[in-house]
């Protein structure tokens, strides 16, 4: 049961816009900002500015890593990579993880 509500939270949920809402820990990779999402395999996602979007900054002035769902839309990156074109960011935590990996201090 417990197994089942992770793989819920963890999983994208389509909205009406054509985007999706991915729950996770956004957390900054040297410089770029990467969304782990909270699913027990913790995929990657790095985030970038959707068209006319202005999110980023503010989520680099958040104090990272920060719990939250971001919806924006999946894109394939050139090299293979996963990308999160953000539209906007909601609840977000800054200072919290979502993966007990972390609060185990693995």
């Amino acid at each position: 049961m417990i197994g089942m509500l992770i793989a819920l939270a963890g999983a994208a949920m389509p909205v009406q816009d054509g985007t999706d809402v991915f729950i996770g820990t956004v957390e900054l990779d040297g410089t770029a900002l990467i969304l782990r999402r909270c699913d027990l395999a913790e995929n990657r996602y790095a985030l970038a500015e959707a068209p006319g979007g202005h999110v980023l900054d503010t989520l680099r002035k958040a104090g990272l890593p920060a719990y939250g769902e971001v919806i924006g839309r999946y894109v394939e990156g050139k090299d293979g990579g996963s990308i999160l074109q953000v539209e906007h960011v909601e609840a977000l935590t800054p200072g919290k993880t979502c993966h007990l990996s972390d609060a185990l201090g693995g």
